[in-house]
Order: C-alpha cells, then sequence, then structure tokens
C-alpha cells in the first residue's frame, strides 16, 4: 500500500461523509446560536477581545470558538455555514491524528478504521455540523496527546525517549489554543492522560529491571518515586507550560484588564468551578450517564468499545501485546477511563462533554477490530458471540432510528416519517457483514466501516433538514420583520432564546417576569415596536398593552406545547400577508 493511499481514502471518506451530513439548516441548539452571536458581534465590532452576547459580556466560553467563526464568516459571510465549518474542519483533523498514529503504532489498515470509525459514529457526525467548542477542543486534545505520547514512546530498551524541547513547545501551543477554547480542561485533561500513562511504562521498565525477589507490592514501592522522575524528565512539563502561556495568557490577561476581572471571575468561578459541583441549566446525571450516553453517541461501533476494552486490558495484563502497539493500547485505555471518569464525577453532564474520549474509542475498536478480523482468516472469529452481538446492535440501531422518528413525527416533528427508511441502512449493513464474515473478515469489517459513514452522514443530513422545517423560531423572527416601513425593534418578554438574537440581527431587548412596565413602555415607544412572548404569558400582559396593539402573528417551535406569539402595532391584512408569503416561516 503506498505511502498516500491511507491518506486518500480517509480524506475522501472524512470529506464525503461531513458533505452529506451538511444540510442548509438554520442554527438549531440555543448553544450554536449563541456562540454564532457572538462572533459576528466581533465581525461588526472589530473587538476580537471580548466577547459580548446581546450587548452583555459573555463569559460562558472562551474566545478560540469565536475568533474560529468570525474569521470563516469574513471569508463566507454571516450565515449557519460559516458558523458550522470550524467543526466540520476540526473533525477532518482529528480524523487524520488518528490516521497518523495508527500506521506509526500499528499499520495502515488500522489508521484507516480507526479514523473513519471516528468520522462515522453518531455524535462525532452531529458535533461536526454544530457550532458548538466541543469538535475543536477534541481536535486540540487529540494531536497534543498523540504529539506528545509519539515523542516519548519508549525504544527497543523500554526506556521513555526524552521529548525535545521543540516538540514540548509545540504540544504546549497546541494545549494553550484548547485552553483559549474551552478553558483549564484543554491543558489538564491531556496531562492528566499522559502523565500517569508516562509513569506506567516507566514503572514497568523499571521492575522488569530490578531483582525479581521480594513481594510485587514491594517491588512497585521501590520504584514508584524514581519512575515519577523518570516520566517528568520524559515529559518536559517546563517546556509545555511555557508552550500554554505563550498560547493562552496573551488573550486572558488582555480580557482580564479589559473587563477588570469580570470574565475571568465569571467564566473559573461560575462556568467551571460551578459547573462541577452542582449541576448548572438542569443538566445532571448519576455516575453512570456519560458511560450510557457513549453507547448511543458512539454508535454503530458501541457494541464493540466494551469488548475491546475488556480484550485489550487482558492482552495488557498478561502480556501478549507488547512494543508499541501495547504501549498505544494503555495509552487509549487511560485515554478513556481518564476523560469519561473526570466528567462523570462532574454534576453538569452532556453527552458532548466527552467528546475528547471518542478518539481513543475509534482508535481502540480499530486496533482490536482489525487485529481480529487478521485473526478470523485463519482461525476463525475469537469471541464469536461478540461478533454477533455486535451485528444484532447494529439491527437494533436500525429499529430504534425507525422508531424514533416515527414517534417524532407524531410529538414534534409531522411530516418526517420517510426518514424512517434510515434504518434500511444497518439493517443492509448487518446483512453484508454477516454474508462476509466467514469467509473475507476484513471485507466484513470494510463494510462495517462504510456501514458507520453512511448512517452518520444520513442520520445528521436529514435530520438537519427535517428539524429546519420544524425549526421555525428563525423564519418567524424574520417574517415579524417584514411588511413595516421602518426597521422592527424586537423585544422578549419570558423568552431568552439565542435564535431571536441572532436572526433579528439587532440587540434584543429581554423583559423578565412580571416587568409589566416595562412591556407597556417598549410597546408604546413606537408602531416599530414586536414583542415575542410564549402565548401561555399573553395573558399576564394583555390589560397593560398600548392601544392598538395585539398579536400580530404566531409560530408553534418544535416540540413545544403553546405558541410563540408576536405582540405589535396591528398593520393592514394584505401587507401582513403579503410579508408572510415572501419570508414563510422556515
Amino acid at each position: 500500500m503506498s505511502w498516500n493511499r491511507p491518506t486518500l481514502l480517509v480524506l475522501l471518506g472524512s470529506l464525503a461523509t461531513l458533505a452529506m451530513a451538511t444540510a442548509p439548516a438554520p442554527l438549531w441548539d440555543e448553544d450554536e446560536a449563541r456562540f454564532a452571536a457572538i462572533a459576528r458581534t466581533m465581525v461588526e465590532t472589530g473587538d476580537w477581545v471580548v466577547p459580548t452576547f446581546n450587548g452583555t459580556l459573555a463569559v460562558d466560553k472562551p474566545v478560540l470558538m469565536h475568533w474560529c467563526m468570525a474569521a470563516c464568516m469574513k471569508v463566507f459571510g454571516v450565515n449557519e455555514f460559516a458558523a458550522r465549518l470550524p467543526s466540520v474542519i476540526a473533525t477532518l483533523l482529528t480524523a487524520l491524528a488518528l490516521l497518523r498514529a495508527g500506521r506509526r503504532w500499528f499499520d495502515d489498515t488500522t489508521g484507516v478504521v480507526a479514523a473513519l470509525a471516528y468520522v462515522g459514529c453518531l455524535l462525532v457526525s452531529i458535533e461536526a455540523h454544530a457550532a458548538t467548542p466541543d469538535a475543536i477542543l477534541t481536535a486540540l486534545t487529540a494531536w497534543a496527546t498523540l504529539m506528545v505520547a509519539e515523542a516519548i514512546m519508549p525504544g527497543a530498551d523500554g526506556k521513555l525517549t526524552r521529548m525535545r524541547i521543540a516538540t514540548a513547545l509545540a504540544a504546549g501551543l497546541a494545549l494553550g489554543l484548547a485552553v483559549v477554547c474551552k478553558g483549564p480542561i484543554g491543558f489538564v485533561g491531556p496531562l492528566a492522560v499522559l502523565a500517569p500513562w508516562a509513569w506506567w511504562l516507566a514503572v514497568d521498565r523499571r521492575l522488569l529491571a530490578a531483582p525479581t525477589g521480594g513481594p510485587l507490592p514491594m517491588r512497585i514501592a521501590r520504584v514508584t518515586l524514581p519512575a515519577v522522575g523518570d516520566a517528568v524528565s520524559a515529559l518536559r512539563p517546563v517546556a509545555m507550560i511555557c508552550g500554554v502561556i505563550l498560547a493562552a495568557a496573551p488573550w486572558y490577561t488582555a480580557v482580564g484588564m479589559r473587563t477588570d476581572g469580570e470574565w475571568i471571575k465569571g467564566f473559573f468561578f461560575v462556568h467551571n468551578v460551578g459547573r462541577f459541583m452542582a449541576p448548572m441549566e438542569k443538566h445532571g446525571g448519576g455516575a453512570l450517564f456519560h458511560p450510557l450516553a457513549m453507547l448511543v453517541g458512539f454508535y454503530p461501533w458501541s457494541c464493540f468499545l466494551p469488548f475491546a476494552a475488556v480484550v485489550a486490558a487482558w492482552r495488557v495484563a498478561t502480556r501478549t501485546i507488547e512494543g508499541p502497539a501495547g504501549r498505544a493500547i494503555i495509552l487509549l485505555l487511560v485515554w478513556l477511563t481518564v476523560w469519561v471518569g473526570a466528567f462523570s464525577a462532574a454534576a453538569t453532564k452532556l453527552p458532548n462533554y466527552v467528546l475528547p474520549a471518542y478518539p481513543a474509542a475509534a482508535f481502540l475498536v480499530a486496533a482490536i477490530g482489525v487485529d481480529a478480523a487478521r485473526r478470523a482468516a485463519t482461525a476463525g472469529w475469537p469471541h464469536p458471540r461478540w461478533m454477533a452481538t455486535g451485528l444484532a446492535s447494529l439491527v437494533f440501531g436500525g429499529v430504534a432510528t425507525a422508531a424514533t422518528v416515527l414517534i417524532a413525527s407524531r410529538h414534534g416533528l409531522p411530516g418526517a416519517e420517510p426518514a424512517a427508511l434510515l434504518a434500511v441502512v444497518p439493517l443492509a449493513g448487518a446483512a453484508v457483514c454477516a454474508a462476509c464474515a466467514t469467509r473475507r473478515p476484513l471485507t466484513a469489517l470494510t463494510a462495517f466501516t462504510v456501514t458507520g459513514l453512511i448512517y452518520a452522514a444520513l442520520a445528521v443530513g436529514p435530520a438537519q433538514a427535517w428539524l429546519a422545517r420544524a425549526n421555525t423560531l428563525p423564519g418567524f423572527v424574520q417574517t415579524v420583520q417584514a411588511g413595516r416601513d421602518e426597521p422592527v425593534r424586537i423585544g422578549t418578554y419570558l423568552l431568552s432564546s439565542p435564535n431571536v438574537v441572532f436572526y433579528a440581527d439587532q440587540r434584543v431587548t429581554q423583559i423578565g417576569d412580571g416587568q409589566l412596565d416595562a412591556v407597556a413602555a417598549f410597546l408604546a415607544a413606537g408602531p416599530d415596536a414586536v414583542l415575542l412572548v410564549p402565548e401561555q404569558h399573553f395573558a399576564a400582559i394583555e390589560s397593560r398593552l398600548p392601544p392598538g396593539v395585539g398579536i400580530v402573528n404566531r409560530t408553534r417551535p418544535v416540540f413545544r406545547s403553546h405558541d410563540i406569539v408576536a405582540v405589535g402595532h396591528r398593520i393592514p391584512t394584505a401587507v401582513r400577508t403579503a410579508a408572510v408569503d415572501e419570508e414563510p416561516n422556515r
């Protein structure tokens, strides 16, 4: 296999999948609209230091994601594609990192499968098309982790290689950018993976070289401290920290000075310590939340992940896999354990929080899966029950997909029933894999990989299209601005949707509960005022409406049990109808 063929396969497979899953759809998640609005403000004001949302300081995330979006908006205009493009690019870069590491530590096939397994799992495909920081953070942490691991990987003598200062600085710069992307976790997370992994390898080498007499706990105790010194020497933490400071300190210092420390206090104490200590925004869950969420997010590979982890741990414990491949397997096990374990301990939980663990998961199932397929070619599948269970889970996922679509079509997504045909992909994939499993095991693995890519692309692309039809709020905001002789001032009452801010393309007056005088004043200020109100709260303000003001339009957002109504000065029916015809709800 030529040197560039694996790269070409990964590029073509990844780009085709990412392109198929890209649909022209309005921003969906509330975070997407908020982050895109911050980036647009940077483009419009030229202030790329202090992130602001709707005229207020935005302290929930650092600035790298906003910079990436704003740069794309400079090139492609202020639109959804530009806001989501950084995540697409970051996902492709992560796949290339896995390809490189897989080829270096295993072989070409493992590298290709690892890269495409990552792109072809459900949560990665979703995050690759979301205007959020997670895909960017994952790319930076994956590249830094693999870069450092490659640099200190022991040689033939088993001794950790001391990383070059230039490499340590480069890794530190990547980790510094990760800190500018999502905060301290961008540095702490990879370091929490690399440090114990390096220490483990150092302990193992010293144990093999030490006298064999005495109990194992005593032997480990004798080499523990020297092994710490070996790990620290190999990792060059001072050089890495210097790289982190060079990348992160300038912006953190500037935003702290510009905001008199308010951004620093809000981000670190509320959105870091606060999120860890207590659930925020009702995003809580038990200790098993993230492992269980990965069974969905890592589909269709999720059934093989526990199997791969068990087999890998057994081979490490029995020393049936050694050399660079064995040490890489240890790295992947530590990588998974640290990221999933750390966020399982946090009080606030969301499935995307452990996205940085997905590269390790994809790499692990690829390494074990390719090895199993090669063994099957000569001696039959090892652990055939797991193979059968994996195909059964592929079928189950298809059935679950169809059921989910049909249920959603009855509860907020009318007309989405044709999307249930997506179930055909995993069903057909399982049939092809089963047909090839006995005589052509590697072909079966290829078919499974392709099935994952097609499913991920179609699950996200058509889903975006159907959600675009049901996500009426963006089009509604634009509709209520049409049909008037002067620009409309948008306000909201008990509606804090960032979608309103982004699609109104102006500063939105947000009025809180019980502020009826503010409602009356806003609507009385002129005929250009339009207030968006959840219908169930309209009765509370109806008595305070100025003469000639009432409900001028309404829409039903997806999965909501009440309409959102637009309250403003009534305009002639003919004019309003023409405006709605020109800009229908999307």
